[in-house]
C-alpha cells in the first residue's frame, strides 16, 4: 500500500482526513494538507505535537526524548506526530480545535437521486456527490449538516452508506410540520443540497472491550445503539 488514510478528530467535533504516504510522519502529510497540528519543535523535544492514537498501527519512531513522550504515555496510545510512521489507517484524536489548526469543516454540494417514503415513519435520502467532487470521508456513525433549501436552517443525520461511496444515504425521520420533513414533501431528483462535514465522534473504536448492542426501531427498520462496557 502506497498510503494510509489519517482521520483527524479535533476538539469542536470537526474531522479532517489526509492520506498519509507510506514512510511519511504524520506531522508532514498534516501540513502537506494544509493543516497546521500543533508543533514548536518536530524533532520530538518539547512534546507539543501530542495526540491519541484511538486506532491503527504505526511505528512511534526513536528520535525523541523520554520528556517530550514517557513509556506509560506511549503505553496508552499518545504518540508524537512528528515522530510517528503509520503503518495502516488511523484515527487521532486532536487535543485542541480546528480552527486552531488552521482548518475547518469541508461543505460540498450533492443532487437528490432518490426520496423514497417507508411508510409513515421515514424517509431514505439518496444524494449523488458531483463526479468532480470527493466523495466525503467519514467514520461509520459520523453525520453532516444539510442546508433545508429556503429556510436558512439545516438539520443533522448520520449517514447510512459505506465509507467511500459516491453516492450517500441518510435514514431521516419524519416530524409533522418538521423543516426538512417539509421540504423532503415536495423534494424531486435533481434538487441541489449543501453539506457540511464530517462531524462528530459518535462511532465505534477499535478495543478489546465487550460491546453491548440493543435494536431500537423506527417502526420499519432496525436501528441500533451501542455502548463500551
Amino acid at each position: 500500500m502506497s498510503s494510509y488514510r489519517i482521520a483527524f478528530n479535533f476538539e469542536d467535533g470537526v474531522t479532517r482526513f489526509v492520506e498519509c504516504k507510506a514512510g511519511e510522519k504524520v506531522l508532514d502529510a498534516a501540513f502537506r494538507n494544509k493543516i497546521n497540528l500543533p508543533m514548536d519543535c518536530s524533532d520530538g523535544v518539547c512534546g507539543t505535537c501530542k495526540c491519541h492514537a484511538e486506532s491503527g498501527a504505526y511505528d512511534l519512531g526513536s528520535d525523541y526524548i523520554e520528556e517530550a513522550l514517557t513509556e506509560d504515555e506511549a503505553k496508552s496510545g499518545i504518540v508524537l506526530t512528528c515522530q510517528m510512521i503509520p503503518s495502516s489507517d488511523c484515527v487521532l484524536s486532536v487535543p485542541t480545535t480546528s480552527v486552531a489548526c488552521k482548518t475547518g469543516q469541508q461543505k460540498f454540494a450533492a443532487t437528490v437521486a432518490n426520496v423514497a417514503q417507508c411508510n409513515d415513519a421515514a424517509v431514505v435520502l439518496e444524494l449523488d456527490v458531483d463526479a468532480a467532487t470527493t466523495a466525503p470521508a467519514f467514520l461509520p456513525g459520523q453525520y453532516v449538516n444539510i442546508d433545508v433549501p429556503g429556510s436558512g436552517q439545516n438539520r443533522s443525520y448520520s449517514f447510512s452508506n459505506a465509507p467511500g461511496d459516491q453516492r450517500i444515504g441518510f435514514l431521516i425521520r419524519k416530524i409533522p410540520g418538521g423543516v426538512m420533513s417539509t421540504w423532503l414533501a415536495g423534494a424531486k431528483t435533481g434538487d441541489t443540497l449543501n453539506l457540511t462535514g464530517s462531524l462528530g465522534s459518535f462511532y465505534l473504536r477499535n478495543d478489546d472491550l465487550p460491546s453491548c448492542f440493543s435494536q431500537e426501531g423506527l417502526g420499519l427498520l432496525p436501528s441500533y445503539r451501542c455502548w463500551k462496557c
